[in-house]
C-alpha cells in the first residue's frame, strides 16, 4: 500500500511539475531596457512611422495548456504572422513566418489555415522594405524568408544576428541553404539600437539565444512592444504564468529560468503602462482585437 501511494505521489508531483507549473518570480529584477531603447527613440531624427501593419500568414490551434500551464483544454488560436512598420522615410518588416512547405507538416489541426496571397504579400513588403528582421530564429519566424523562392533578392535587405544566420541552415532543408544567404554577414544586434525613427530593437535571449524585443512609435505618440515568443498567449502575461515544462522539453530547448522572469516583468509592465501595447506573434484573438480597434493595420500595404 505504501509502494501505490508513493507513487500516487510522485506521479501527482510529476504532473504538477512538467504540466501544471507555470509559476513566475514573485520578484524579479528583471528589466527590458525600455529606458534606453526611448531615449534612442527621442533622440531620432525623422518621421515617426505613420502606421503598423499585421499579416497573418497562416493559422492553427491547439489546447491552451500548450500555452499556459495548466489544465486548459480549450482552444487556443494560434496565428504565423509578420509586421510592417510604415515608416515616413521606409518600411521596416519584422517576423518571416513559415512558408507553406514548411507550414503542411508541421500543423496540428484540421482548422488550420495558410494564405498564399498574405504569403506573397510579405515577400513583396520585404523586397520594397529598407530592412528586413525578425524576433527570433525559430521555424515560425525565419522559414519563410528560408524558403523564400527569391533569396538572391531577400538577402540585401536581410538584418539578422549571428544566432539568427546560424538557425537558417537548420531549416533549409535537403536542398541545403540557399548561396545568397550562406555569405550573410551578421548584424551587431548585441546591444539597444535605433533601426529607423520610432524604431529599437534590443537583444532578450531566453526563449532562444537570438530573441530579441522591438519598441515601435507611431507618429500619433502609441507605442507598441513586439515580445516574440516570450509568451504565446497574452494570458500568460495577465496571470504571470509561463509555459508548461513538458512542451519545452518535447520541442524546443529555452532558458526557463529566464522566460520566467521575463514573463512576471512583462505583467509588472503592462500594469505600470497600460497604454504600451503589447504584442504576441502568436496569440490570433488579441491581434484580431486590435485590428478591429484599428491598433494594427490589417494586411501589409
Amino acid at each position: 500500500m505504501r509502494i501505490i501511494i508513493s507513487l500516487v505521489l510522485l506521479l501527482t508531483a510529476g504532473a504538477y511539475w512538467f504540466i501544471l507549473d507555470g509559476s513566475t518570480p514573485a520578484n524579479t529584477d528583471y528589466e527590458f531596457p525600455l529606458a534606453e531603447m526611448r531615449e534612442l527613440i527621442n533622440d531620432s531624427d525623422g518621421p515617426l512611422p505613420t502606421a503598423l501593419n499585421l499579416e497573418i500568414i497562416s493559422t492553427d490551434e491547439a489546447p491552451l495548456l500548450a500555452a499556459h500551464a495548466g489544465l486548459h483544454f480549450e482552444a487556443f488560436h494560434l496565428a504565423m504572422t509578420s509586421f510592417q512598420v510604415k515608416g515616413g522615410d521606409g518600411d521596416i518588416i519584422i517576423g518571416g513566418a513559415m512558408d507553406k512547405t514548411l507550414y503542411e507538416p508541421t500543423k496540428q489541426s484540421d482548422n488550420a489555415t495558410f494564405s498564399d496571397a498574405g504569403y506573397r504579400r510579405m515577400l513583396d513588403a520585404m523586397l520594397a522594405s529598407d530592412a528586413t528582421l525578425i524576433t527570433h530564429e525559430h521555424i515560425d519566424h525565419l522559414g519563410g524568408i528560408v524558403r523564400a523562392p527569391d533569396p538572391a533578392a531577400l538577402a540585401p535587405n536581410l538584418m539578422l544576428s549571428a544566432p539568427q544566420i546560424a538557425a537558417m541552415a537548420v531549416l533549409a532543408g535537403n536542398d541545403g541553404l540557399a548561396a545568397a544567404y550562406k555569405t550573410l554577414a551578421p548584424a551587431d544586434l548585441s546591444s539597444p539600437r535605433l533601426l529607423a525613427p520610432g524604431v529599437a530593437v534590443a537583444p532578450t535571449p531566453g526563449h532562444s539565444p537570438g530573441s530579441q524585443i522591438f519598441l515601435i512609435r507611431t507618429d500619433n505618440g502609441q507605442e507598441y512592444l513586439l515580445i516574440g515568443d516570450i509568451v504565446w498567449a497574452m494570458k500568460n502575461i495577465k496571470k504571470a504564468w509561463g509555459r508548461p515544462r513538458l512542451l519545452q522539453y518535447m520541442f524546443f530547448k529555452e532558458d526557463r529560468a529566464q522566460v520566467q522572469r521575463q514573463v512576471r516583468a512583462l505583467h509588472e509592465l503592462s500594469t505600470a503602462e497600460p497604454s504600451l501595447i503589447l504584442l504576441s506573434s502568436h496569440d490570433k484573438d488579441w491581434l484580431d482585437g486590435l485590428v478591429a480597434a484599428k491598433k494594427l493595420g490589417k494586411n501589409f500595404q
